[in-house]
């Protein structure tokens, strides 16, 4: 995936001028629907892709022993991606299964802490 200033570098001032332009225009919107997505209780589908999210990163963190990850070239990263791939292949579904309790616990804990903070009497 390409970094934000690679992105920028690939627009002309033009194009640029116009990204932000169109951006600002929809952050009122957008902001609107992140308000009105975290009054939300997390759905089936926001808590599975935590749970991915927090597999895949146990895998990384497995492979990547010496943590080198964040600053490595483009083909240490590659390698590192493949070998966290196969570990989520092997291990996967063991480790979704030990971390679904554990996060779904988080989102509802982070749920009730974001309404908590609206309303102050409870």
């Amino acid at each position: 995936m390409k970094t934000y200033s690679e992105f920028m570098e690939a627009l002309t001032v033009q194009q640029r001028i116009k990204r932000s332009i169109a951006v600002k225009k929809k952050s009122k919107i957008a902001a609107k629907r992140r308000a009105l997505s975290m009054k939300k209780p997390p759905t089936q589908e926001k808590i599975q892709k935590a749970i991915k999210r927090a597999v895949r990163q146990k895998a990384l963190t497995i492979v990547d022993k010496q943590g080198i990850y964040k600053t490595a070239s483009a083909g240490v990263k590659a390698g590192i991606e493949k070998k966290a791939d196969l570990k989520v292949q092997k291990m996967g579904s063991k480790w979704e299964k030990r971390l679904k309790p554990s996060i779904k616990k988080q989102m509802k804990d982070a749920y009730r802490e974001r309404l908590a903070s609206k309303n102050p009497e409870s």
